[in-house]
């Protein structure tokens, strides 16, 4: 087991006491039907992120040798933390911009577009392979990956981002955390890609500029 690995262990490890732990409160606490929602959204959470951590992602092959990530994605995190907090406490307790009147619709609508997101994200790990990096980063002899789920959009792995960004709000049926997501999340995505794709230019330059040209960003034929 590689430090990642243990790691990555010992974070699940945490999580799991933490789910545990709200999951129990909760069950003492709230309605069955928001229990419900509260369990199934941790135990997909719980679920996602061990199919990523150990079947998806792939430990890189060469040593990183540019970053410039310029605290993209410490904005990105902390935006998304925010609005998820936000989202689970204005739907277990504040109520404050929770619609009740759409419910269950829009809990199921929530869960459906968490699942496509983590399929668009699955395709886009097995496509970009080793080259993935938290972090905006070059690696040593690093390619330009333009097939797969990369071949029409430039950033599948941030379009399933979104996706899962917008589902957050939708499975906790919080409209305020809604509008955190689109006032600061959206912004903090739109400067990682903008920092991304510069970094991507002065590395690749003329191939990369070529691959711009016949791509979208993250929507195919329109951004």
């Amino acid at each position: 087991m590689n430090s990642r690995q243990r790691n990555v262990l010992i974070r699940m490890l945490i999580a799991l006491g933490i789910f545990v732990y709200v999951g129990y409160v909760a069950y003492q606490q709230l309605p069955r039907f928001d229990f419900t929602v509260i369990f199934s959204f941790f135990l997909l959470y719980l679920v996602w992120t061990i199919i990523m951590e150990v079947w998806i992602y792939k430990d890189p092959e060469s040593y990183v040798i540019e970053d410039d990530d310029s605290k993209s994605y410490l904005y990105l995190q902390l935006s998304y933390f925010i609005a998820l907090f936000y989202a689970a406490i204005d739907f277990v307790e504040l109520h404050w911009t929770r619609a009740a009147y759409l419910e269950p619709a829009i809990i199921y609508a929530g869960f459906i577009l968490f699942l496509i997101s983590c399929i668009i994200r699955w395709w886009g790990f097995n496509s970009i392979g080793t080259y993935f990096n938290p972090r905006v980063a070059i690696y040593e002899e690093h390619k330009l990956i333009t097939t797969g789920a990369y071949k029409n959009i430039r950033h599948p792995l941030y379009l399933g981002s979104l996706i899962s960004f917008i589902a957050i709000p939708l499975i906790f049926n919080s409209w305020g955390a809604l509008l955190i997501i689109l006032c600061a999340t959206v912004p903090a995505l739109v400067y990682r890609i903008n920092i991304e794709e510069a970094l991507m230019e002065k590395h690749f330059g003329d191939a990369y500029l070529d691959y711009k040209s016949k791509t979208k960003r993250m929507i195919p034929g329109i951004w």
